[in-house]
């Protein structure tokens, strides 16, 4: 009698699991084992060499474009307005008159005064004569801050009153602009303003033109920033190093400020790091396999990151280090704490 004919129902159906198991087991074994040797090739296969390049890290915002001089201009008495000389779109120049108020008040009393300070300068004590003066340069002021003179050279934007129209000291006249130098104002987040920099070279794409390009610099950090939500934002002040007449005041732009650069920098793919009990590690292919490497890494594009140390120009390494790590690595893991590698 065999041993299966031996065994009761219980026993030979114990038997079958036991052997289907087996069975799963080895086929198992050599999926895996296939699956394996399919990750290897596909990581073979994605071996690039280091290279060196030049290498650019830049910080993005966007903020409005805005002129040298921006200024709604009133006058410094009340008044009725007399006459109005400038309309918009004039280009005017410095001192030039703009606009003037009924001055008979003023121009009387201008008058008076200077009569007045000429007889004291003949006979009177030296007190009277301070008081005078100081009457007559009052009256001075006041008869001519009748007249709305332009404080620099510009361009008229706006007119806002007539001929006719009362109008006060806070009362807005008309609105200069001065186009002559272009600023882009933008805001940085406070993580990345500490690489931010007077002097550091900007690149302007205005909204409006995607195919325009302009250079400038920053000249100007603010240190009061401002709040949106979570988000702490300092001001930066980017002067554009060439005007466009398509270019206009309050445009929308984006500036990417070039806060690192890095000329022969050996560069290879963001994939092709990853963090590994706190180091990062390249792995290099070699005759005898895969060998991970450690290395310390520079700047970062995004695209690609910088290797300071660990590699030489033309090893060979896996685009993807990920595919044999399980997981793909973040930029933060190979920029954050090691930014900037040991070169500055």
């Amino acid at each position: 009698m065999t041993l299966i004919s031996r065994l009761g129902r219980r026993g030979r159906i114990l038997l079958l699991l036991v052997s289907a198991v087996a069975v799963f087991g080895t086929a198992y074994a050599a999926y895996t084992a296939r699956a394996a040797d399919s990750a290897g090739n596909a990581a073979m296969q994605s071996a690039v060499a280091v290279q060196s390049r030049t290498m650019t890290k830049a910080i993005s915002s966007t903020g409005k474009i805005t002129p040298n001089h921006d200024l709604e201009l009133t006058f410094d008495v009340a008044g009725k307005v007399r006459s109005v000389s400038a309309v918009t779109t004039q280009t005017v120049q410095e001192g030039e008159v703009l606009a003037e108020i009924v001055n008979s008040r003023q121009e009387l009393a201008y008058s008076t005064a200077t009569r007045e300070y000429e007889l004291a300068k003949i006979d009177s004590p030296a007190r009277v004569v301070e008081e005078k003066e100081l009457a007559w340069q009052l009256a001075k002021d006041e008869f001519e801050a009748t007249v709305l003179k332009a404080p620099f050279a510009g361009t008229v934007a706006d007119v806002k009153v007539e001929p006719g129209e009362l109008v006060t000291t806070t009362t807005s006249v008309i609105r200069l602009i001065d186009s002559s130098r272009l600023y882009l104002e933008v805001s940085v987040d406070e993580v990345d303003i500490r690489h931010v920099e007077v002097g550091q070279q900007v690149a302007v794409t205005v909204d409006a033109h995607p195919d325009l390009s302009l250079q400038g610099t920053v000249v100007e950090i603010g240190i009061v920033p401002s709040e949106s939500g979570d988000l702490v934002l300092f001001p930066v002040k980017v002067e554009l190093k060439e005007t466009d007449p398509r270019v206009r005041p309050g445009m929308s732009a984006t500036a990417k400020i070039t806060v690192d650069h890095v000329e022969d920098a050996l560069a290879v793919p963001l994939d092709a790091v990853v963090e590994v009990d706190g180091s990062s590690v390249v792995s290099v292919v070699t005759a005898d396999g895969v060998k991970p490497v450690p290395v310390e890494t520079g700047i970062s594009d995004g695209i690609l990151i910088e290797i300071v140390s660990g590699l030489q120009k033309g090893d060979r390494i896996l685009a993807s280090n990920h595919q044999l790590y399980g997981r793909k690595p973040q930029p933060a893991e190979v920029v954050g704490p090691n930014m900037g590698g040991g070169r500055r």
